[in-house]
């Protein structure tokens, strides 16, 4: 097929979902299907190719549309201006796709709903995250697609209680790159220590500003000193915080190492480097920790065969099991710590996880994807 993936914001981005839209136009790539990524022309930071930046081994073509950049004035305030290049973006996308037919255009935001769904070609619509209003408008525009794609079950549960057909819709998690775990780079991050090592390798914050939970990680070192804490990820402003707060609570260099952001590249070797890996999510009533989040790092800690130790949150049963990982009450350091020591003392086949996680490629994902927009 000659697919089109519309991207609403900028890339390539040092931002999480860049590396999800990277992933997902690679597999698409390697199925053989003809792959365009159509992006906004707006100011990027990044400077290196999307190519080198994300390590694609197999490379799609990326087209910048001419984008007016609200976002970049200094008088229009950050909500209007992302509204202002939307409609910029959007008009552009609509010439666009007059002069270019494709067989089918896959998006991943509403926002680029109305000039796609102008075109009158297939869309597939991924969703990371629903309206936080139900709008009649947004059902009508869902039940326009082809596909609707939900990460997790709750999201489409609540999708389809606001009146979306439950046809039009497929429960596909975040996914994985297994070769990128078959090696690792054992020494990547020497850490002098003779304690296991319980690890977070991942983003500290959603949506640029939810901590997902990290402090609770910290919190039950500083109480439970009988293991080595070993965080990675970004952003640095967030890594800095936790810095502060661990040696507030006397944690010293030789009880915990806060990395930062590292490159994707060598987030499995940071994984390696742990005998233990945790998900502390917070007792949060947030759509993002109560329905719509498949985080990656699960993903990535089955395939590197760790011990889990992940807070109870709905949305982490479309991809865990009580075999696959120790499940703790989310938003307390203690019960994290007695989680950890359990994953320590009772630890699971990680042969399950990896069995489960296999079904997880990137490839194997969006091939479920594009054949039931087949059917």
């Amino acid at each position: 097929m000659k697919i089109a993936y519309i991207a609403h914001t900028r890339f390539p981005t040092e931002k999480a979902h860049g590396h999800q839209v990277a992933r997902v136009c690679e597999a698409l790539t390697a199925l053989g299907h003809d792959v365009t990524l159509i992006a906004p022309g707006v100011h990027n930071e990044v400077r290196e190719s999307y190519t080198t930046y994300y390590h694609l081994t197999h490379v799609f073509p990326l087209k910048h549309l001419p984008t007016k950049d609200a976002l970049l004035s200094p008088v229009i305030p950050g909500r209007f201006a992302m509204r202002c290049t939307m409609q910029s973006y959007g008009k552009e996308l609509k010439q666009y796709l007059r002069e270019n037919d494709f067989d089918l255009l896959y998006a991943r935001s509403p926002l680029v709903l109305a000039p796609i769904l102008a075109s009158h070609m297939p869309v597939v619509l991924e969703l990371h995250t629903l309206p936080r209003v139900r709008t009649q408008k947004f059902v009508k525009q869902c039940m326009h697609c082809k596909r609707i794609v939900c990460l997790t079950t709750p999201m489409k549960d609540e999708l389809v209680s606001w009146g979306v057909n439950e046809e039009h819709i497929l429960v596909e998690g975040d996914a994985v790159d297994l070769e990128s775990f078959s090696k690792v780079d054992a020494g990547a991050f020497p850490l002098n220590t003779n304690k296991p090592v319980v690890g977070y390798v991942g983003s500290l914050t959603t949506m640029d500003r939810i901590g997902k939970g990290v402090d609770l990680l910290i919190m039950a070192a500083a109480k439970h000193k009988n293991f080595f804490t070993f965080i990675v990820g970004g952003p640095e402003s967030e890594a800095q915080r936790y810095r502060n707060l661990a040696e507030s609570l006397g944690l010293t260099k030789d009880d915990i190492r806060i990395e930062g952001p590292v490159p994707a590249s060598k987030v499995p070797s940071a994984i390696a480097a742990c005998d233990v890996c945790v998900y502390p999510a917070p007792n949060s009533n947030h759509p993002f920790f109560r329905r719509d989040t498949s985080p990656l790092k699960l993903f990535e800690y089955l395939a590197s065969g760790k011990q889990i130790v992940c807070a109870d949150i709905l949305p982490v049963w479309d991809i865990l099991s009580k075999d696959t990982a120790h499940m703790v009450l989310p938003g307390n350091s203690d019960a994290l710590a007695s989680g950890i020591q359990e994953a320590l003392q009772h630890p699971l086949d990680p042969k399950k996880g990896k069995a489960v996680v296999s079904n997880h490629t990137w490839k194997k994902r969006m091939e479920r994807i594009t054949r039931s927009v087949s059917q």
